[in-house]
């Protein structure tokens, strides 16, 4: 073969020094995904919403997002800092004109205006009153030809809980001076979601009332009573409302879309997780279309909680309609259609993530095969074959609600993080994150994870309701369930549990301990595991196996193993914090008893032992727990710190994670506690820490609401050179203090290579399998039988 030029880019890595503040990585993808839109007259100005991020706005076709949030005065979460938009629509008169609703609690509520393309926003509440529980704002639609009317759908919260979910009532307002008073159209027992105006005869108007993860008000469904409103109309503007349900089987319609050119046919996506018969075995929901304005429905897809529903607006006759299992696309207006999903996942979406509950779908103006899709458990999805393939599109913004993050020991470059939205990786300190939901780790809550300390290539994963730990040899490429829990059943939200804590022996990696606990959304909710809570594998993760029973009946939060006797453990636990000597065999209370500890740090050389308690903050032990000192809350902002999280740094600088005020910083193992790593704590714009790791330079926080953030500058490289080489040889560069030695294979196979520069000493090198950690010899560069360059990215 004739002579091969090679672009790599090839330097010794360096840090810079500490960064001054935070910076948002701006992943993984996750939240509370709601509305996206697009700019009928430019189809690249793209609008998304996340109950935590906010309004998100895309220049360039979601490519890359930004937030979008200035004058919307709405905050959420623990700490205050979240923006909890949920519902967002254009003006189709003149889309400068944004509506967009909060997801608020009591009086956090609001309707917010934009003139401007949602660059700036007004509140224009005026008339909407809420309930002590709150009002949710889940739609907005605007009249064509009259701006100056608009309709407001909500939800309106109750404190009673139903099956599953609480129960709801539901609001439409109206507006006809652009927003500056409303009043109230309709009042009733399930959310409005939806209203739609016939653009022919703007008294006629529908609303879907429902959706897949609330109950009615007149429903008691663990009876199976399910109740619902389902689809209804007015012809005369709203005075009256008749409800139209004539063939619908569910009457939670979280979904409603009327034909653009023909206003008596509409799909209604039907469907609800507790409430529409599927708990009980015989599913009701479905997807219904009607020829004759709601006289009469026909159900076109059955069997299924149907979620969102779209037309292509290029090309009328095909339609989207999505679930949680798959995506499916009719190209004769919903006569037949066909399923998509990944094969033997029964879930849609891009490959290692679970895409979860699609609740709003668009169609390009222009091309009926490319599609954007918002994830209600957070994200941008867009996919070009016509929802057979997706990609993730949300790069630049992050909802993420993320229980745990880990550095493995031998690849200080990759984090590891796992939350509601499942586990991702990233092999360049999080400025890219990949899903490695794979195999049959698809489940739809999580709670932990680790990596083997000898190879980065072997992770662990613990969900958080089916009480699975998953076990992957290739960085996440497959994962296999190696133990269920014998009394885990996720069936039930009474019998919901997973392993909240793994820990492997620094001295023994074949060692590895896991706790188990019973809460949601890793947040104590006052629960009780059921069955053995210690486990243990001495086979690196293969297989565990029950321990001591003395930590029954608790929840286990944290573990953490001595660097040098594999046998010794402590556990932070809902009842104090415990040690045992013997593997897990006996556990003794060292301490704390009664008290709800959530985290745990130990510096076993010194004897100091550090634990965060629930609400009340820290505890300080410099004796290996014969005596303690606390609860330390001086230095924290809030009173009553609730410390989810406690990690050393290779220096020996404590730093906590308190989920109501932010990341706090101790030079003396606890006893003195400051703001980190300023007053402000600069850059930090999520202040709601569930999970710290920290390590070779390099802190990183999980976040709820905001994804991941670090801190520390990242490494640098040179500019990239060229290296020839003929295909027969080898190419020669020097970086790391290593020489790579890359041998060409043979070209056609259309694989291309990515090798990563690391901090340290390591370098990867994918395949067309996955990441590999390279220490000598050759590595197989995979090219491009198309061309004749190929180029491989250092970063």
């Amino acid at each position: 073969m004739g002579n091969i030029a090679l672009l790599l880019g090839v330097a010794t890595w360096t840090i810079q020094g500490q960064s001054a503040e935070w910076v948002s990585t701006g992943g993984p993808l996750g939240g509370l995904g709601y509305d996206v839109r697009i700019d009928p007259r430019d189809k690249n100005k793209m609008y998304v919403t996340d109950n935590f991020a906010g309004v998100v706005r895309s220049d360039d076709a979601g490519a890359t997002w930004r937030p979008s949030n200035q004058g919307i005065t709405a905050r959420g979460g623990p700490t205050g800092d979240v923006t909890p938009i949920f519902s967002l629509t254009l003006d189709p008169n003149n889309p400068d004109i944004v509506w967009s609703g909060t997801n608020g609690d009591g009086a956090l509520f609001g309707i917010f205006k934009s003139t401007d393309g949602g660059s700036t926003w007004s509140l224009k509440s005026s008339g909407v009153t809420a309930p002590p529980e709150g009002i949710v704002f889940r739609g907005f639609t605007v009249q064509p030809g009259n701006s100056d009317i608009v309709y407001a759908m909500a939800e309106v919260r109750t404190a009673i809980q139903g099956r599953e979910f609480i129960r709801v009532k539901g609001r439409v307002y109206k507006t006809a001076n652009g927003g500056e008073s409303w009043s109230l159209l309709w009042e009733g027992n399930d959310l409005a979601r939806y209203l739609i105006v016939d653009p022919g005869n703007t008294a006629t108007l529908y609303v879907s009332a429902g959706i897949f993860d609330r109950e009615a008000y007149n429903s008691d469904c663990a009876a199976r009573s399910y109740g619902g409103v389902g689809v209804l109309k007015s012809t005369d503007g709203g005075t009256t409302w008749l409800a139209i349900n004539n063939g619908l089987t569910s009457l939670y319609v979280g979904s409603l879309r009327m034909h653009p050119s023909n206003p008596l046919i509409l799909f209604a996506a039907a469907g609800n997780n507790a409430c529409s018969g599927g708990g009980d075995g015989n599913e009701q929901g479905g997807l219904f279309r009607t020829s004759n304005g709601g006289a009469t429905w026909t159900k076109v897809i059955s069997s299924d909680i149907m979620t969102t529903v779209n037309f292509a607006p290029s090309s009328p006759d095909v339609v989207y309609a999505g679930s949680a299992a798959a995506f499916y696309r009719s190209s004769d207006g919903g006569l037949t259609w066909s399923r998509y999903a990944k094969p033997g996942t029964g879930q849609w979406g891009p490959e290692g993530v679970r895409a979860g509950v699609p609740i709003d779908v668009v169609v390009d103006p222009a091309d009926p095969n490319l599609l954007y899709a918002n994830n209600y458990g957070g994200g941008v999805f867009h996919s070009t074959d016509g929802a057979q393939t997706w990609e993730i599109w949300s790069k630049g913004y992050s909802g993420a609600w993320i229980h745990a993050v880990h550095i493995p020991p031998t690849s200080p470059s990759t984090v590891l993080v796992i939350g509601r939205s499942g586990p991702f990786r990233s092999v360049n300190y999080g400025v890219d994150w990949t899903g490695i939901g794979t195999g049959q780790a698809v489940f739809a809550e999580w709670n932990t994870l680790v990596s083997d300390p000898r190879d980065a290539r072997i992770i662990l994963l613990a969900d958080e309701h089916q009480g699975k730990i998953l076990r992957s040899t290739d960085a996440g490429a497959s994962f296999a369930v190696v133990l269920t829990h014998p009394q885990a059943n996720a069936g039930e939200v009474t019998t919901r549990q997973g392993f909240k804590s793994f820990a492997v022996a620094p001295s023994n990696p074949d060692t590895v301990y896991a706790g188990l606990a019973r809460e949601r959304n890793t947040l104590d909710q006052g629960g009780t595991p059921a069955g053995r809570v210690s486990y243990k594998s001495t086979d690196g993760g293969r297989s565990f196996v029950a321990t001591g029973s003395a930590l029954d009946g608790k929840n286990v939060r944290k573990l953490i193993v001595h660097p040098t006797q594999a046998d010794t453990v402590w556990a932070a636990t809902s009842g104090g914090v415990y040690k045992t000597t013997d593997g897990a065999a006996n556990w003794t209370l060292l301490g704390l008893g009664g008290k709800n500890i959530v985290a745990l740090a130990v510096d076993a050389p010194n004897n100091v032992i550090v634990a965060g308690e629930k609400d009340a903050g820290v505890w300080l032990s410099e004796n290996g727990g014969t005596t303690w000192i606390g609860p330390i809350t001086v230095g924290f902002s809030s009173s009553n710190p609730y410390v989810m999280a406690l990690v050393f740094d290779d220096a020996g600088t404590l730093y906590a994670g308190d989920q109501y005020s932010g990341v706090y910083s101790s030079r003396d193992r606890g006893r003195n506690w400051a703001p980190f790593p300023d007053a402000p704590m600069t850059g930090l714009g999520v202040r709601t820490p569930l999970d710290l790791a920290a390590g070779n330079g390099m802190i990183y926080v999980a976040t709820l609401g905001g994804g991941v953030f670090r801190y520390g500058s990242l490494p640098s490289a040179s500019a990239p050179h060229s290296i020839t080489g003929t295909a027969s040889g080898t190419l020669r560069a020097r970086a790391l203090s290593v020489t790579l030695q890359p041998a060409l294979a043979e070209l056609g196979s259309n694989r291309k290579i990515f090798i990563a520069g690391v901090l340290g000493s390591q370098i990867y090198f994918l395949t067309p399998t996955g990441w590999q950690p390279w220490a000598s010899g050759s590595i197989p560069v995979y090219a491009s039988g198309a061309i004749a360059t190929q180029t491989i990215r250092v970063f």
